[in-house]
């Protein structure tokens, strides 16, 4: 249901408008979709069904973005693995979610859970060329993810996010982050931290286009926001303080950014402060009741 207002609806829109970035090349919404249709395609080819539970052991990256939404057009419920995950952390998430497969790259940890089948993308693409992709699914109450987190304390434990959920997500992102055609969203964060997972549905929406950085350093962000000039962006308060103490900062161009979003754990004041300092034009929103 939730790619219907999203990807769907940016390709009725926004079409020829560019869509995501994938190693200097820019794809329209256009293209984005047909992709999206040819990954469809491949995993039911690979027998996944509808309600059927996907694992995603994958660094931010377009192919993680362009699985999420194969699998929401599925109506195929996707697991984000936390990539910095053990091999045992790994199993037990698969186990407990009760995962049919599991897509990842091949250097990431081992696993030993009992699964129908395991893909190395970075081995393997994922694509489907002349494959017959099914009917778009829509229920807006069926389950779209199922996040871990460990909360405060104990082990991770599985949130279910509906394809509803996502769309409300949608919904108070734009009342708050004003996302728009022409707009420029960062995945600096963690695309498996349900601070950043619901972006990737809300950029397309309004014709944004989306910008991933594979694993987070003060630097990649910096050169990120001044080459894709770069509007908004979500990061944790523990990434936002690497950033605020990140002594080459002010040798990058920042002035792009509109609104830092920030969610995850408390903020302290005083590293409020230095964000401010840092980016005084900035809007700065906390994500909390998202």
């Amino acid at each position: 249901m939730i790619y219907v207002h999203s990807l769907g609806r940016a390709v009725r829109y926004y079409g020829e408008q560019t869509a995501l970035s994938i190693g200097g090349k820019r794809l329209t919404f256009s293209e984005l979709h047909n992709r999206v249709e040819r990954i469809a395609a491949a995993l039911s080819r690979r027998g996944l069904r509808t309600g059927d539970r996907l694992a995603v052991l994958l660094p931010n990256g377009p192919e993680y973005i362009e699985l999420v939404y194969a699998c929401s057009r599925l109506g195929v419920i996707v697991v984000p693995l936390n990539a910095r995950y053990s091999s045992r952390e790994i199993d037990r998430v698969l186990k407990d979610a009760s995962a049919r497969a599991l897509v990842r790259y091949s250097g990431s940890a081992p696993t030993r859970a009992n699964l129908e089948w395991q893909l190395a993308l970075d081995k393997e693409p994922l694509d489907a060329s002349n494959g017959l992709c099914p009917e778009v699914y829509y229920c807006p109450e069926a389950i779209l993810a199922i996040i871990y987190t460990s909360g405060t304390t104990g082990e991770a434990k599985g949130v279910m996010l509906t394809h509803t959920n996502i769309l409300s997500n949608v919904y108070c992102l734009n009342y708050w982050m004003r996302y728009r055609q022409g707009g420029v969203y960062l995945h600096a964060a963690p695309i498996f931290h349900g601070a950043d997972f619901p972006a990737m549905f809300a950029a397309p929406a309004f014709g944004a286009l989306q910008v991933a950085v594979p694993r987070f350093s003060p630097r990649t962000f910096c050169e990120a926001v001044e080459k894709e000039r770069i509007s908004q962006t979500v990061l944790v308060p523990a990434m936002i303080n690497m950033l605020t103490d990140f002594a080459d900062a002010t040798r990058f161009d920042l002035s792009s950014l509109e609104v830092l979003a920030y969610g995850g754990s408390p903020m302290p004041v005083e590293l409020y402060r230095r964000t401010r300092r840092m980016l005084p034009g900035v809007k700065l929103v906390h994500l909390r009741h998202l």
